[in-house]
């Protein structure tokens, strides 16, 4: 996933940032942050081979999660008060009796409160300082002891600035906004110290929008942090290079056979769009790339992918021009879910939005027939009118005159011959009807199914399975 040439190039600007010395949030969907061996993991692993060198909070240590969670108050135990007096045994109970000895029930531990953002900080910025070895216990100015951590970071106390960038895994932390904290903080005391950029000190802090204050990206992007959302990281060719290796290989020296693969592969990639496990999940399930199988395999593949029906947004905004830099506030929800993203220029819902739609899957496998068909039928175009030349029953000037192109009255005269060059499939199907050209069985049937394909996609309509299969057959012949 890491090496896809969409998410290099997308890294890659969040690495300029760091390296020209600008502190830089990074913002996932929560559903990438999700498990043990969570997605986003590989990103942050690829990121981290490119830093030179860096500091990371919190530590990958087992041990480490448990010390950073917020101590909870210390529970004495029940107390157990002997009242002096011998036990009296009733032994009318049977002896069993006498071994049994009622424990009592350890009192539960009460939930502690989330430390206050003051107190947050001040537990990071004290790791902070750890992993920095500020040995030194110099008092701090005041009661700031967080202040005091920053002004050692910019260089304060005859100390070196530090310029390693800081990254702080927010949605691993016990309190995430304490990183969006640190950030401001850091970015306000950088300034203030008056360091170019080359020797401030930067932070990246990698979250959800759901571990952030609403509304804090927007005002971190005017405090000078550049905010980098996961939106529009993929492509069209991200989207192809997966189907193209999940795809079992094409075992045949046969054209037709390679070209139906590209049809297949076409398809698969318009329908799954930025959803690169659906796209792989298709790729490996829809074998035979028939068209009349390929509603049992979508639904059959979208049925192991999970999405909450509450954040799938409706279908109006769906093809959008332009979905901008970030997800609107509107789509938040759904983009947290992976439920919708910016690819090629348009806005895409998850494919499992498509299942009850069946005229918006036919018309992204027109999109993919279009992409790979058309200028292949272009050139079988141009190829077919030295078929019309030599079949011509009237002179190529009248021919060119009633079934070429329409022209403006004031344009300059062109050579019949070219005139000719431009005729259309349906012009020279017409001029045959009309008995201005003469055609073998052969050719009368490979036009008629060039024409027939160029008429169906022309007017938005994907070809169907028999239709595709003679069109492939004609295109390789």
């Amino acid at each position: 996933m890491t090496a896809l040439p969409g998410i290099k190039i997308w890294l890659g600007r969040l690495l300029a940032d760091l390296n020209s010395g600008r502190s830089c949030l990074w913002l996932l969907p929560r559903k990438l942050l999700e498990g043990p061996d969570c997605p986003a993991e590989q990103l942050f692993d690829e990121l981290l081979h490119e830093l030179a060198d860096f500091v990371l909070l919190p530590l990958d240590d087992p041990a480490a999660p448990l010390a950073l969670r917020p101590l909870m108050p210390a529970q004495p135990p029940a107390p157990t008060r002997w009242s002096g007096l011998a036990p009296v045994l009733d032994y009318d109970d049977g002896l069993s009796d006498l071994f049994s000895v009622t424990a009592p029930s350890p009192a539960e531990p009460e939930p502690s409160a989330p430390p206050a953002p003051a107190e947050a900080l001040a537990r990071l910025l004290e790791r902070l300082a750890k992993e920095l070895d500020f040995t030194d216990r110099t008092e701090a100015t005041g009661d700031d002891t967080a202040g005091d951590v920053l002004a050692r970071l910019t260089g304060g106390r005859s100390g070196p600035a530090e310029t390693r960038p800081v990254v702080v895994r927010a949605w691993r932390e016990p309190v995430p906004s304490a990183a969006a904290h640190l950030l401001r903080r850091l970015v306000a005391t950088g300034k203030e110290a008056g360091l170019p950029p080359a020797r401030r000190p930067r932070v990246l802090v990698v979250a959800s929008t759901e571990d952030l204050p609403t509304g804090l990206p927007a005002q971190l992007a005017r405090e000078d942090v550049v905010v980098h959302w996961w939106w529009g990281a993929t492509g069209r060719l991200d989207t192809a290079t997966i189907v193209a290796l999940a795809r079992p290989p094409v075992n045949s020296s046969v054209d037709r056979h390679h070209l139906q693969e590209a049809v297949t592969q076409a398809t698969i990639t318009e329908i799954c769009g930025p959803f690169l496990d659906v796209a792989a999940a298709l790729a490996a399930r829809w074998k035979d790339g028939r068209l009349e199988t390929l509603s049992a395999a979508l639904h059959d593949v979208i049925s192991v992918f999970s999405v909450p029906a509450e954040a799938i947004p409706p279908r109006r905004a769906e093809g959008t021009r332009n979905p901008g830099q970030r997800p609107n506030e509107s789509l938040l929800p759904a983009w947290n879910a992976v439920a919708v993203d910016s690819w090629d220029g348009r806005l895409r819902h998850h494919p499992r939005q498509d299942l009850n739609h069946e005229h918006v899957v036919a018309a992204r496998v027109w999109l993919a027939q279009n992409h790979v068909l058309l200028p292949l039928l272009d050139d079988a175009r141009e190829r077919f009118v030295a078929t019309v030349r030599l079949r011509a029953r009237v002179p190529l000037p009248r021919l060119a005159e009633e079934y070429g192109p329409r022209r403006d009255p004031d344009a300059a005269p062109e050579p019949p011959g070219d005139l000719v060059d431009t005729l259309e499939l349906g012009a020279m199907w017409g001029a045959y009807l009309d008995g201005a050209i003469a055609l073998t069985p052969r050719e009368r049937h490979r036009l008629r199914t060039l024409r027939d394909a160029r008429n169906l996609l022309a007017h938005r309509t994907p070809l169907d399975g028999n239709q595709l299969h003679r069109l492939i057959k004609e295109l390789c012949r």
